[in-house]
């Protein structure tokens, strides 16, 4: 099954230069290489509500020039491949970033968009089922394991 995931953005958020998002999946205690992502931003602006902050699967290094004519987006994710999903599964999404040092304004300002060809789920991060753990600075682990099961289910049904 393959499954993109995608950051966007709940309300405006401002960049400023040498902001980064780094953004990989942890799956039983072992990092997906094809997940890993890195999203810097080299100047200084806004990022408007509703628009893709960041992504899975690809490294993208964004300057003033990236914006000329138009309003910025991130380029979307590359998908990544879940071959088998078990029950049990421990399925993690690790974000370290610069923009936001402590979780609770983080899940205020951005939700994940998971999805595969099935299937779409948009997440806020401040929903109570969302298990966030802050585990450093800038550093957070997302539980989204229930998530990929859903979309898991959704791509076996008959």
């Amino acid at each position: 099954m393959l499954v993109a995931i995608e950051m966007y953005v709940q309300k405006g958020l401002t960049i400023i230069d040498n902001n980064f998002l780094n953004l990989k999946v942890m799956y039983n205690g072992k990092i997906i290489e094809e997940s890993c992502s890195e999203d810097v931003y080299e100047f200084f602006g806004m990022i408007l509500g509703g628009k893709r902050l960041a992504a899975l699967g690809r490294k993208r290094y964004y300057d003033s020039n990236y914006l000329m004519g138009r309003i910025f987006e991130a380029d979307p994710a590359l998908p990544m491949n879940f071959l088998f999903i078990d029950p049990e599964d421990d399925i993690k999404l690790i974000i370290e970033t610069n923009i936001w040092l402590d979780p609770g304004i983080m899940v205020q300002d951005v939700f994940l968009k998971i999805f595969s060809d099935k299937k779409e789920l948009n997440v806020p991060l401040n929903r109570p089922d969302v298990k966030t753990d802050w585990s450093g600075r800038g550093t957070f682990t997302i539980d989204i394991g229930e998530f990929i099961k859903e979309l898991n289910a959704e791509r076996v049904k008959l």
